[in-house]
């Protein structure tokens, strides 16, 4: 998730954030002066609110905890805080309120407690999300050294969890009730000190989260979607404190926006690293099987593939060929021409002979040095020798000067076929076929020779 903080906004990003903050300005706005509506009472309408939230919040603060702990961003540990906060507050609010679990609430709760969870939860969340934006800039690495991080965690992370358990036992013992709720006459306007303090603490979150990251990161981005999202349900609640009312019905929609938005936009990321770290792997994988030099299969995963094609054939009751073919006078004209004209002969010889492969189970590897082995799964031994020559033929066709000047490049060719059902070893049918490269080395070279695995 480091990648939240210095990953860019795509324009895809940037359209539906920029359609996401319209709507909820819109909803805002259009409903403002109907806030006060009643509606139908839905009375499972609230805690399954609170438990969404509890739960979004949590899934929230575990994520930007666990990237904090890895990459020390203080923004993300901060975050953690913030979002750990609120699931704590919510869930001491539900357990709070009248009528849910008893009827005056746990932990010896009076009637004004919850309304107490309530503005601690809505003016905790913008508070942390404020010190976040500023941890940013002013935490720098300097904080994070070793022996300092585990204290660093602990404070931006534990710090808010512990706020919420302290601000929960002030509630219980705080027996006035909040003043906030507007009257009629002063509808829109914040009129009393709670209420002014909470909804400038969320005014200011909004204007610190785009101006401190200017909306180009994929964080600030999401950030900003989710500090509005709790500015417009801290504004319709303040407009409509009663239950049951169109304003308190999309307040409490707003409040599951706040981390439900920041939880999407983290699972997102989580998503695509897993898909970037697939495909990095995959092409390691892909890198560790091949021959750096020359591109085709190295010696490692002939070794691998090798003993699987023969325990198939073995099964399957088929025969497998092997041919290995070596480069003729290659020590000569690597010592002639260099290393580096060596490698590139190596190269353009292990090219030609991949362009012969045409089965899919198939596969040049490199042996060593200039050798390499063709494998021919369900290949007897008249295919294996028209393959082998079109491999001899498709190097001759390179036309790649010898030293001498007299001639090219040219390949030996030994060839053999395990018969079918054989069980011998591995080494054995490797055996037959250098024996028969030897008998074509022998021969004059660029040549081809087939020797009769033992059955």
């Amino acid at each position: 998730m480091d990648g939240l903080l210095i990953q860019r906004a795509s324009r895809v990003q940037l359209l539906l954030a920029g359609a996401a903050a319209l709507l909820i300005l819109l909803a805002l706005v259009a409903a403002s002066p109907r806030a006060s509506l009643p509606l139908p009472a839905v009375v499972p309408f609230m805690p399954m609110c609170a438990l969404t939230v509890f739960t979004t919040a949590g899934i929230a603060a575990y994520l930007l905890g666990a990237q904090f702990h890895a990459t020390r961003q203080p923004m993300l540990g901060a975050l953690s805080g913030a979002y750990a906060f609120t699931a704590l507050a919510v869930a001491l609010q539900l357990l709070m309120f009248p009528g849910v679990f008893t009827p005056a609430g746990l932990f010896g709760a009076n009637p004004h407690s919850a309304a107490w969870m309530w503005v601690y939860w809505h003016g905790g969340f913008p508070f942390f999300v404020i010190v976040a934006v500023l941890a940013r800039d002013r935490l720098q690495a300097r904080l994070f050294a070793a022996r300092q991080a585990g204290w660093w965690k602990l404070v931006l992370v534990g710090g808010p969890v512990l706020a919420a358990a302290l601000l929960g036992l002030l509630a219980v013992h705080t027996r006035e009730a909040p003043d906030f709720g507007l009257p009629d006459h002063v509808a829109g306007v914040i009129a009393y000190r709670t209420a002014t303090v909470v909804w400038l603490l969320n005014a200011l979150a909004v204007t610190i989260v785009i101006l401190g990251g200017r909306l180009r990161a994929v964080l600030d981005l999401w950030l900003a979607i989710a500090v509005l999202a709790c500015f417009t349900d801290t504004t319709l609640n303040l407009l409509s404190p009663a239950r049951f009312t169109l304003g308190w019905y999309l307040a409490r929609l707003f409040s599951m926006l706040a981390p439900g938005v920041l939880v999407c936009a983290l699972v997102w990321e989580v998503t695509a690293l897993y898909g970037r770290l697939f495909a990095a792997h995959a092409s390691l994988l892909q890198a560790s099987m091949h021959d750096a030099l020359t591109g085709v299969y190295n010696r490692s995963y002939f070794d691998v593939e090798y003993r699987r094609e023969l325990e198939r054939s073995a099964h399957g009751g088929q025969q497998l060929s092997l041919l290995m073919i070596d480069v003729d006078d290659f020590k000569r004209y690597n010592d002639t021409y260099g290393h580096w004209k060596g490698d590139q002969c190596l190269a353009a010889v292990a090219h030609a002979l991949a362009s012969v492969v045409r089965r899919g189970p198939d596969f040049v590897a490199r042996y060593g040095g200039e050798e390499f082995a063709l494998v021919l799964p369900a290949t007897d031994e008249q295919a294996a020798l028209a393959v082998a020559e079109r491999a001899r033929q498709a190097v001759a066709r390179l036309r790649l000067e010898v030293p001498a000047g007299i001639g090219h490049v040219t390949v030996s060719v030994g060839c053999a076929t395990r018969a079918v059902g054989a069980s011998d070893p591995p080494e054995q049918l490797i055996q037959a076929a250098d024996t028969a490269l030897y008998e074509a080395k022998s021969a004059g070279r660029n040549c081809v020779r087939f020797a009769e695995a033992p059955a």
